[in-house]
């Protein structure tokens, strides 16, 4: 009789050290797929999957299909796919456990109260920013598209995700600007490398960062960073809401003094008491 520690020795070696070739590749490759599938605002054919992830149309649609049985992607009456609502038992289940949510919601109430903003707390999530807790203003919805559970945004032309990168360890923010993919989301977006790498310089030495309709046309946002207690970046902290009615000479101060009450929670230290802001320089 073979081991139990036989199978998870030849596991952790499956993972770690093999190319996915192996039987894992139908798992990767289903999971990239659903992914994919979610973030898309209307239903896909199966050329487009396979054109995305550079597959023979036989894998996608095998992919798929896979999907379709496990619940987790309809097909449309014209034979595209959509991904269903199961897929939010997955995010709504992982959402409510995760350690950072239940302490930021109290300082989401209190930014959109204080500011009239939808506010988005953030984390990151590969090449991407997630949105793990949101609030907006009571008695209406919310402004910004993007301050939805769940979400996720690209990091370029977020004023979360500019947040996230700029407080990134450099050998990480480099190896990170290299790969990530710069796409147009607006007029305004950032899609020049060098560009965003002067932009999250100027990020860290004024201490927030700013989306200028460059994620949404209509959308302003400004975000600070939220840190541990070893001054690492975890968190980023959002107000966004019509040009208008985001100040950050106005709004800044707010996120700075929720941020500093949530970074001393992180750190476990006493007094976690709104403290005063830094002026905002524009």
């Amino acid at each position: 009789m073979v081991p139990p520690q036989f199978h998870i020795v030849t596991l952790f070696y499956l993972v770690e050290y093999q190319p996915v070739t192996t039987p894992l590749r139908p798992l990767h490759d289903g999971l990239d797929l659903l992914e994919w599938l979610s973030d898309q605002p209307q239903a896909v054919g199966v050329s487009t999957a396979a054109e995305r992830f550079a597959w023979p149309r036989s894998r996608a649609h095998r992919v798929l299909g896979a999907l379709v049985a496990a619940g987790y992607a309809v097909q449309e009456a014209d034979r595209r796919y959509r991904a269903t609502a199961r897929v939010l038992r997955l995010a709504c289940g992982t959402m409510s456990r995760h350690p950072l949510r239940a302490l930021a919601l109290p300082a989401l109430r209190r930014t959109s109260e204080a500011t009239g903003c939808d506010s988005v707390f953030s984390v990151l999530d590969g090449e991407r920013t997630l949105a793990i807790a949101v609030d907006s203003p009571a008695g209406r919805p919310a402004a910004d598209p993007f301050a939805m559970l769940g979400r996720a945004a690209h990091l370029h032309g977020a004023a979360n995700g500019k947040v996230l990168l700029a407080w990134m360890p450099l050998l990480d923010q480099e190896g990170l600007l290299d790969r990530l993919e710069l796409p147009a989301l607006t007029a305004r977006t950032i899609t020049d490398r060098a560009a965003l790498a002067r932009e999250l310089v100027l990020v860290r030495s004024r201490g927030w960062a700013l989306n200028d309709g460059e994620n949404h046309p209509d959308i302003r946002t400004v975000s600070v960073p939220v840190f541990d207690g070893f001054h690492r970046c975890v968190a980023a902290l959002g107000a966004s809401q019509v040009p208008a009615l985001v100040d950050p000479a106005v709004v800044v101060p707010v996120l700075q003094r929720e941020s500093a009450a949530l970074t001393r929670a992180l750190a476990g230290l006493p007094g976690a008491a709104h403290s005063r802001p830094a002026p905002v320089k524009a």
